[in-house]
C-alpha cells in the first residue's frame, strides 16, 4: 500500500504518520530523503524481497510529484498496478496534486491520500485541550487561549510549546498561569501586550520597568502603535453588546486578548479612552515630526498615566 501525506503543519503531519506507523506494526523501516536518491532506486528497494520475506515500510521525506521525471512516473504507475505487500509513506511537500495526471488518478483509486488541512483557531484550541487531557493534565479553556496567544496561533509553535509545558508539568497535574508564562516562549509582541496591560492598570513603576526592558529590542514607534491598538480595541469592547468570544471572532482577534480587556471596560469611560488615544497620537507626532528624544517622550507619557 502507498500512503501520501500532504500538509504544512509539521506536528500534525508527524502525529498522523506516527499513528500509521504504529498501526502497521512493521519493524523493518527504511527512510529516504527524496532529494538524495533516485525514485527508481526507492521502487527497487520496495520490490526487493529479502531472505526472510519480512515486510518493509519505506518512508520518503521531502517528496514532490512535480519533481518526478517522466521515466519515474511511468515506473511508479507500473508499481501501483502491481503493488506487493510492502508499504510506502510519501511525505509530500506539494501544495496540491494535479488530479488531471494519470499517476494522481491512479493513486486516488488504489492508494490512500491524506491532506492535513491547516487548523483554524477553534480546531487548534480543541487539539491543545485534548493534548493536555491525554496526559491527565488539568487546563482551563482560558489557559489554552493564553497559550495560543503567546504562540501567535501558529500551529507548530503552539504544539511545540504545549509539549514543552507538558514535559515540564508531568502527567496527572494542574496547570497554573505562572507556569504557562514561564514555560512558553514569548515574542516582542507579547512583551508589548504585557506593557500595555500595565499602562491600562496605571501601574507607573511596573510600566517604567517593563518599558526599559522592551525598548532595548523594540522601536518606540512600534510600542506606540501597540498602545493605540490596545485602546482602540478597548473602545470596541466597551461599546459592544456581544460576548467576548463572538466579538473576538467578529474582529479577528484572539479570544484571550479581548477577555483580558473586560476588567477595564468599567474602569475607563469613553471620553477617557478617546483622551488616551489623542495623547498616544501626540507621542508619535513628537517623535516623528518634532524629533524629540524617544525615551524621554515615552517615560513622560508613562509617568502621566
Amino acid at each position: 500500500m502507498i500512503y501520501v501525506f500532504l500538509g504544512k503543519d509539521i506536528n500534525i503531519l508527524n502525529s498522523k504518520i506516527e499513528k500509521l506507523i504504529s498501526d502497521l506494526k512493521i519493524d523493518n523501516i527504511i527512510r529516504y530523503d527524496f532529494n538524495d536518491i533516485d525514485f527508481i532506486d526507492i521502487l527497487n528497494e520496495v520490490n526487493y524481497v529479502d531472505l526472510f520475506n519480512e515486510k518493509k515500510l519505506v518512508i520518503v521525506s521531502s517528496f514532490s510529484f512535480k519533481k518526478l521525471s517522466e521515466t519515474e512516473e511511468d515506473a511508479f504507475i507500473r508499481y501501483i498496478d502491481n503493488m506487493n505487500d510492502n508499504h510506502i509513506i510519501l511525505r509530500c511537500i506539494d501544495d496540491s496534486l494535479d488530479e488531471r495526471k494519470k499517476l494522481i488518478k491512479l493513486l486516488k483509486e488504489k492508494c490512500k491520500i491524506t491532506k492535513c488541512e491547516k487548523m483554524d483557531y477553534r480546531s487548534l484550541h480543541s487539539y491543545i485541550e485534548d493534548l493536555f487531557k491525554s496526559h491527565n493534565i488539568d487546563i482551563t479553556y482560558d489557559q489554552v487561549s493564553r497559550i495560543l496567544f503567546l504562540c501567535d496561533n501558529n500551529v507548530d509553535i503552539t504544539i511545540n510549546e504545549s509539549n514543552k509545558l507538558i514535559l515540564y508539568k508531568g502527567d496527572h497535574s494542574i496547570v497554573n498561569n505562572d507556569e504557562i508564562d514561564d514555560a512558553v516562549s514569548k515574542s516582542s509582541e507579547k512583551e508589548i501586550f504585557a506593557f500595555n496591560e500595565k499602562i491600562l492598570n496605571k501601574n507607573i513603576a511596573s510600566a517604567l520597568e517593563s518599558y526599559e526592558i522592551l525598548s532595548s529590542s523594540t522601536d518606540e514607534t512600534i510600542i506606540i502603535d501597540g498602545l493605540a491598538k490596545q485602546f482602540r480595541l478597548l473602545f470596541q469592547v466597551k461599546n459592544s453588546e456581544e460576548n467576548y468570544k463572538d466579538l473576538s471572532r467578529k474582529l479577528g482577534v484572539n479570544e484571550y486578548v479581548v477577555q483580558k480587556l473586560l476588567p477595564f471596560v468599567n474602569k475607563y469611560s469613553n471620553d477617557e479612552i478617546i483622551d488616551k488615544l489623542y495623547k498616544i497620537s501626540l507621542l508619535d507626532e513628537k517623535i516623528k515630526v518634532f524629533g524629540f528624544d524617544k525615551q524621554e517622550v515615552m517615560k513622560n507619557f508613562i509617568i502621566s498615566i
